[in-house]
Order: structure tokens, then sequence, then C-alpha cells
């Protein structure tokens, strides 16, 4: 096991979603199959995957974790250049805020709010889209789980 035993305990103390499905092929590098190993028999309900659900307990299910830290982006506040087009500056913010929320950009933009890497190629493909070919940096990077 990767993901250290006190750090699986903490997130079961918190409410972090598990899954006891023994015949997942994936259980033994998912997140949420590890934590659900550490639940204290003194909660009394908790939350849980739903084993019934579509695609649960195969090699693509969709509430799998993995068990490795992923790279975050923290920041975007110079991934518009000065040598860029307003338009695609106009555009590309736009259509983050749609793939988000205000909220959300603002708080991505500031890191506040750690960037998922699906997200960074998100936004990466918006400015490909745009016509932006140079390259897109993010202010830094963080390694964590993807809980």
């Amino acid at each position: 096991m990767s993901v250290e035993k006190e750090l699986l305990i903490e997130k079961a103390h918190e409410g972090y979603t598990v899954c006891y499905v023994d015949e997942c092929p994936l259980r033994t590098q998912c997140l949420r199959w590890l934590v659900g190993q550490h639940v204290p028999n003194t909660k009394s309900s908790y939350w849980c995957v739903n084993p019934h659900f579509e695609g649960v307990a195969t090699t693509d299910c969709p509430m799998y974790r993995k068990d490795q830290k992923v790279r975050f982006a923290k920041g975007m506040t110079h991934i518009f250049t000065s040598d860029m087009p307003k338009r695609v500056e106009n555009d590309v913010r736009m259509s983050i805020i749609g793939l988000t929320n205000r909220t959300y950009y603002y708080e991505y933009r500031n890191g506040q709010r750690l960037i998922p890497p699906k997200l960074q190629e998100d936004i990466r493909n918006l400015f490909r889209e745009n016509g932006w070919t140079a390259d897109v940096t993010f202010d830094g990077y963080v390694e964590k789980y993807d809980w």
C-alpha cells in the first residue's frame, strides 16, 4: 500500500465515500476501497459507492480513485501573456468559466483551488481551439492524491 495508513484513517473519519466491492479488479489500488478498510466501528453510517451503479467493479469504474499522487496545477495568473491576442484571451477566459463557474475560475486563477489534470488538459485544448499554439504554463504544480 503506497498511501499512509494515518491518511486513510483521517479520510475515513472525514466521511470520504468508500467502497466495499471485494470483486473489483482495481480495489487494491483504489483510494475508496483502501479508505473503506479503515472506517471505524464507532461510525453508524457513512457514504458508500453503490455496487449496482453502471461500471462499478470493472476496469473502467467511474468511482475509481488511483492510490498514487497526481500533478495538480496551482494558479493561472500568467496563462494569458502580453503577446496573446485579446480575442483569444477573452474567449478562453469565458470558456473556462463555462467549464466551471465564475467563482471556481477565480479560485483556480488565484491558486485557492487546485486545478486537476483533466481540467488542465481542457484548458490547454481551449487555447488550441482558439488558435493559440504556444505552451500554456500554470503558476506552479503540486503532487497530491486525487480524492
